[in-house]
């Protein structure tokens, strides 16, 4: 449950800062439209094809410190036909969505661990990041997933359900 009260505030909060935040993230908008024209699960070089389709995803796929993006073109380049598959199965609507989340981040580990030349320290593929996968996919169903921000939100609406870091 959440507080109604609270939630209307919010919103009506949001609907007013609107104008003077949408030029800050119409980029996402770009990011997903660049991604929907250049998706393609049975792409010949699946390493070039899912550079071109995140192409504008900019911070949403790196930060200071991790690289998801740059790691699965890196992954894609080593083990293209297993990289295809954990896309496959993270877009597979019909198994359990935890179950793709955790399968995801179970064969970037397996995948870094056989092919790791030494300079992969990490996969970085974050509940943060597959949700970013998932959103850019399917942006009318799922959200990109910052637990920083949906903790303030749980705690601002009083919510029951309190998330979970990388959860």
């Amino acid at each position: 449950m959440i507080n109604t009260e609270n939630l209307a505030l919010l919103l009506d909060s949001y609907k007013k800062a609107f104008p003077s935040i949408w030029n800050g993230e119409i980029y996402k908008w770009i990011a997903i439209k660049c991604y929907q024209d250049n998706w393609d699960l049975n792409a010949e070089d699946f390493s070039e094809m899912f550079r071109k389709a995140t192409d504008k995803t900019l911070n949403l796929l790196a930060s200071g410190y991790a690289y998801p993006r740059a790691m699965i073109i890196e992954m894609a380049k080593a083990a293209p036909e297993e990289v295809r598959e954990m896309f496959r199965r993270l877009y597979d609507e019909s198994l359990d969505l935890s179950l793709r989340v955790e399968e995801f981040q179970a064969k970037s580990e397996e995948i870094r661990q056989k092919y790791n030349d030494g300079t992969w320290k990490n996969h970085f593929q974050s509940t943060n990041s597959i949700s970013t996968y998932l959103w850019l996919r399917y942006p009318d169903k799922y959200y990109v997933y910052k637990y920083g921000l949906y903790a303030d939100a749980a705690r601002e609406l009083d919510s029951d359900n309190k998330p979970k870091a990388n959860g």
